[in-house]
């Protein structure tokens, strides 16, 4: 037995083979530990044929398996994703009053150690649905490479199936089910799950700064609209808790991504400024160029707003992390402009033609004084960084329309009658009655005021039919699907976020009244 034990642990299944004939020549029958033996070689080996044909050849013989040999050959069929075959081991086992409960772990930890997710599951559901109890470890193990796999629906039956066994899940489950919620584009899934972690009222449960992580990755990532204030209210909370947790340097890389995306420089500077206090933390940042190279979309905006000062403080910070400067964060604009051109445009051109250039002139030929000279104007607004494109796009500056200068310039002179009117009184007017000259004060006042802009208020979102709610979301570039409720919450956040960031509230169009002209009360005014 000895020379046969040896035998199987170097993995030599003919010498064990050669051993068990030996025995039976010298009048020796070879009992469960001998095959077992056999049994073990072929598996070390992976030889599923041969351990099966030697298990097969043991029953032949009238033996009874030992419990370790069934458990052997489980483990050679979960590392080899044989999920039906490891099954019906265990349906043997049963059949054979084994307790199958340590083999049906074996079996499930082998298949997901060897990349065969979908049978692990399958075999684990079984089992659970069997009567089984899974370890905590294997909770855990399986939940967290689902969601490392991207597979939500069986990540959340199992937890499901923990929870029905007495075990409730922790904070480290739920930052599974949030690592594969964050990344589905639907940042309202991932911050359900955060309220249900923040309010479900157990310690064990609480966020921790890797949920606030992944709840910020989600809104930063999310391809709809701006997401900057959910993002800020949720640095709020995590402000408040700052007793419990701090945040770490992902935390201030994704509120840079943030913040820089849709272009809240000042914010993405602070933000900066506590990240670089993190060794490597540009290196983070830069995020191996994925998510639109978030670094270089840094380095991009510090160049669009011309600040200098940062761009050199984020220049410093990648040097001492060793981080080179991204080809994507040198192409700034149309005409390829660098990092450096930018905001010392004629330096590298003065420098290769050693003189001094006329920047007047150029100014002028490039059509300065016409209003043909293009000059790029920043995105503003909702609209991110899209990161493909090219830089900045290009606008010829806004102009005042001829209809608008008029008004400034009727303006003006109005003001000047009235205060020529108080200033030598209402006999300039002749002989007129008090009342033209109310009627001709309130005349002037109204056209200095100019015509009233957004007195309209909105209806109140909970008088306002469906029809209603969806024209004020479309107008907003808004999504209009859903139930009335939905249609409800969607303008009432619409309407608070616009309200916080002193935006107009939208009002439906309304066709202007044209002001009947009183030529009596316009020849009076000309008079004066």
């Amino acid at each position: 037995m000895e020379e046969l034990m040896e035998r199987a642990r170097n993995r030599d299944s003919a010498g064990v083979s050669s051993v068990i004939y030996d025995m039976i020549a010298a009048g020796l029958t070879p009992g469960p530990r001998s095959f077992h033996g056999l049994i073990v070689s072929h598996a070390l080996t992976g030889d599923v044929e041969g351990a099966m044909h030697s298990l097969r050849r043991e029953l032949s013989a009238g033996l009874r398996p030992l419990h370790e040999t069934f458990v052997a050959l489980i483990r050679l069929f979960g590392s080899k994703g044989l999920a039906t075959r490891g099954m019906e081991i265990l349906a043997a086992m049963e059949k054979l009053k084994f307790d199958i409960r340590k083999a049906w772990l074996v079996l499930v930890e082998e298949l997901v150690r060897s990349q065969y997710l979908e049978e692990a599951n399958s075999v684990f559901l079984k089992g659970a649905q069997g009567g089984l109890r899974a370890t905590d470890e294997l909770y855990d193990l399986l939940i967290e490479e689902d969601c490392k796999a991207g597979d939500h629906s069986n990540a959340l039956t199992i937890a499901y199936e923990m929870e029905s066994a007495g075990r409730m899940a922790t904070t480290f489950h739920f930052n599974c089910l949030l690592s594969v919620q964050a990344t589905c584009g639907i940042p309202e899934i991932a911050f359900t799950t955060f309220e249900n972690m923040e309010y479900g009222g157990e310690d064990f449960m609480k966020p921790d700064t890797e949920t606030y992580n992944w709840v910020i990755q989600a809104y930063t990532r999310a391809e709809s609209y701006d997401r900057v204030q959910d993002v800020a209210e949720l640095l709020g909370m995590m402000v408040e808790d700052y007793k419990r947790l701090q945040p770490n340097v992902k935390t201030y890389a994704l509120l840079v991504e943030c913040f820089t995306k849709y272009c809240v420089v000042r914010e993405a500077i602070r933000h900066f400024r506590a990240l670089k206090n993190f060794p490597g933390g540009t290196t983070v940042l830069h995020n191996e160029g994925n998510f639109g190279d978030p670094l270089s979309l840094y380095l991009r905006a510090l160049c669009r707003e011309g600040r200098i000062v940062e761009m050199l403080e984020a220049l410093e910070a990648m040097a001492k992390d060793q981080q080179p400067i991204a080809p994507r964060a040198m192409i700034l604009t149309r005409k390829y402009r660098s990092l450096v051109s930018s905001w010392i445009e004629p330096l590298q051109e003065e420098a290769d033609i050693g003189k001094e250039i006329d920047y007047i002139a150029r100014y002028i030929e490039e059509g300065g004084l016409t209003g043909e000279r293009k000059r790029w104007v920043p995105r503003r607004g909702k609209t991110p960084l899209d990161p493909d494109a090219a830089g900045f796009a290009y606008s010829n500056p806004m102009e005042t329309s001829f209809k608008q200068r008029c008004l400034e310039e009727l303006k003006i002179h109005h003001r000047k009658l009235l205060q020529t009117l108080r200033n030598e009184g209402p006999a300039i007017l002749g002989d007129v009655s008090e009342n033209d000259i109310l009627r001709v004060v309130e005349r002037l006042k109204k056209i200095i005021k100019g015509p009233d802009h957004n007195t309209l208020k909105p209806k109140a979102a909970s008088k306002m039919i469906v029809s209603e709610l969806k024209e004020e979301l479309e107008a907003q570039g808004l999504p209009i699907d859903g139930t009335r409720q939905v249609l409800y919450q969607r303008v009432q956040k619409a309407r608070r976020i616009n309200r916080s960031r002193g935006r107009p509230l939208w009002v439906p169009p309304v066709e202007e009244e044209e002001e009947e002209v009183d030529e009596e009360l316009d020849e009076l005014i000309s008079t004066d």
